[in-house]
C-alpha cells in the first residue's frame, strides 16, 4: 500500500495493512466522483468587478484627469487676461433723478469717445512705469478694444474697466482712461467758457440800443453780463463735476482662480475615474495579486511562492492529478510552478510523475496532451508508476476540452503580471471552474 492509500485507510478506521476492522463499513467513493455532484466552489459566481476596484485599478487616469482639470480650470479663470476697474465719481448736489441719469449716461458714453481713448493712449505711451511693467504698446484702437464703461443705475458712479494680459497694465489702463475722461470734460467746459466769452464780447459790440451812457444801453449790457456769469458758472461747475478714483487691484477676468482650479480638478478626477469604470476590466493587465483580487474578487489568487499551499490542497482533497495551465508568456513560470508543486508533494512522502508539455511544443497534439486524458489520470500508478501526477500544459482549447467539467483534479492557471489580460484569465478559469481552479500570478 502506498503512503497516500495508507493515510486514507487510517482516516476511515483501517489499519496499516489496509484491512478494515470487523463490522466497519468500507468508505464510499469521494464526493467529487459522484455522478451529478457539483461542489460549492470558491469563486464560481464570476461577478463583475466592483466600480471602486475598476477606478482604483486605473488610478493614474483619475490623477491625470485631476491635473488636466486643474490646469483647465486655472486657465478658464484667468482667460489669459486680467481686469481692473477705475471709478468716475459724479460730484453733483442735484437730487433730480433725471439729471443724474442724463449725467451718468453721457459720462458712460464719454469714456469710449475717440478723444478720450487717444489721450489715454498718449499718456500711457509716455508713462515709464507702463513700459517697465512689460505692457504692449497701445494706440486709440487697441486700448478701445479692451475697455468698457458701466454706469450703475441710480448711483453717481461710473466704472471704467480695462483688460490686459499683465496685471499691472490692466490697472494703469483703467486709471489712464478715467483721468483722460475727466480731463476731456474739463477741456470741453473750458472751450465752452471761451466760446461764451467770445459771444458776449460780440453781443456787447453789436445791436446797441443807444449811446453807452443811455439807460437802455446800460440795462442791455447788464443783462448780457448776468447771462455770461450764469453760463460761465455752469461751465465751471461742469469742470469740477467728476473726480477719479484710480484702479487698485486687478482680478482675473473670469472666475476666481482657486475656485476654478478646485472645480476643474474635481471634475477631471471624476471624469478620469468614470472613464476607468467605462473601460471595464476585460483588457486590464493586473500588475499585482492585490489588484487582481480587487478586479476579480470571485477568483482564488495565489503566487508562485505558494506552491506548498497548492501541494497541501492536493493532499487534503485526495486528488491524484495536478494540471498547471500556462497562459501566453508564462511557459517558464508554469514549468517552475509544476516543479515546485512536485517537490512539495515528494516532501510529504509521495512519488510524483512530472509531465511538462509546455517545453515540448514540437510534439503532436495527441502525444502532447496524452497525460490529460481522463482514463490516464484515473490510473496514475499503472501509467506512471507514481502516486500523483503533475502535468504542465498550455491553456489552449485542446487542453481545456480534455479537463473541462471534471472535479477530480486540481487546476492552476498561471498568468503573467502586466502581460495577461483579465479577460483571458476569466475565460480559462470559466472553462475549468468545476475543479475549483486557482489563479497563480507570476512575475
Amino acid at each position: 500500500m502506498n503512503p497516500l492509500d495508507q493515510d486514507a485507510a487510517l482516516a476511515h478506521g483501517g489499519n496499516p495493512n489496509g484491512v478494515l476492522p470487523y463490522g466497519a463499513v468500507p468508505p464510499g467513493p469521494a464526493r467529487h466522483s459522484e455522478v451529478g455532484y457539483e461542489p460549492e466552489l470558491e469563486g464560481s459566481s464570476y461577478q463583475t468587478a466592483p466600480i471602486t476596484s475598476l477606478a482604483l485599478a486605473r488610478w493614474t487616469w483619475a490623477v491625470a484627469g485631476l491635473i488636466i482639470g486643474a490646469l483647465l480650470g486655472l486657465l478658464s479663470a484667468t482667460g489669459g487676461e486680467w481686469k481692473a476697474t477705475a471709478t468716475l465719481q459724479i460730484n453733483s448736489s442735484s437730487s433730480d433723478p433725471n439729471a443724474l441719469t442724463s449725467t451718468g449716461t453721457s459720462l458712460q458714453n464719454e469714456v469710449t469717445a475717440d478723444p478720450v481713448l487717444a489721450a489715454a493712449a498718449k499718456a500711457l505711451t509716455a508713462n515709464a512705469r507702463f513700459k517697465a511693467a512689460g505692457c504692449a504698446p497701445v494706440d486709440k484702437d487697441t486700448i478701445g478694444a479692451g475697455v468698457e464703461a458701466l454706469w450703475t443705475t441710480g448711483t453717481s458712479v461710473v466704472g471704467v474697466t480695462a483688460y490686459d494680459p499683465v496685471t499691472a497694465c490692466a490697472g494703469m489702463k483703467a486709471s489712464a482712461i478715467a483721468h483722460a475722461t475727466a480731463e476731456q470734460i474739463k477741456l470741453d467746459a473750458s472751450s465752452r467758457i471761451q466760446g461764451n466769452q467770445t459771444d458776449i464780447v460780440r453781443a456787447l459790440a453789436s445791436a446797441t440800443v443807444g449811446p453807452p451812457t443811455s439807460d437802455e444801453e446800460k440795462a442791455r449790457r447788464q443783462a448780457l453780463g448776468q447771462q455770461a456769469g450764469t453760463t460761465q458758472g455752469s461751465y465751471l461747475s461742469t469742470m469740477q463735476s467728476v473726480s477719479v478714483i484710480d484702479a487698485s487691484v486687478a482680478v482675473p477676468s473670469g472666475q476666481d482662480r482657486n475656485t476654478s482650479a478646485l472645480l476643474g480638478a474635481a471634475g477631471g478626477a471624476f471624469l478620469g475615474a468614470l472613464a476607468a469604470v467605462a473601460a471595464g476590466a476585460g483588457r486590464r493587465r493586473p500588475h499585482s495579486p492585490r489588484e487582481l483580487q480587487a478586479l476579480a474578487p470571485d477568483l482564488t489568487v495565489r503566487t508562485t511562492v505558494q506552491a506548498g499551499e497548492l501541494a497541501g490542497r492536493v493532499l487534503e482533497t485526495g486528488r491524484r492529478s495536478v494540471v498547471v495551465l500556462a497562459l501566453p508568456d508564462t511557459r517558464f513560470a508554469a514549468t517552475q510552478l509544476g516543479m515546485a508543486i512536485a517537490h512539495h508533494l515528494r516532501t510529504h512522502g509521495a512519488t510524483v510523475a512530472l509531465v511538462d508539455r509546455v517545453a515540448d511544443q514540437n510534439a503532436s497534439s495527441e502525444d502532447r496532451l496524452w497525460a490529460l486524458r481522463r482514463d490516464v489520470r484515473r490510473n496514475v500508478p499503472a501509467n506512471f508508476s507514481a502516486d500523483l501526477l503533475v502535468v504542465v500544459a498550455g491553456a489552449d482549447e485542446e487542453a481545456l476540452s480534455l479537463i473541462a467539467g471534471q472535479s477530480d483534479l486540481l487546476v492552476s492557471v498561471v498568468a503573467k503580471q502586466r502581460k495577461t489580460n483579465l479577460a483571458d484569465i476569466r475565460r480559462t478559469v470559466d472553462s475549468v471552474r468545476v475543479s475549483e481552479p486557482v489563479v497563480v500570478l507570476a512575475r
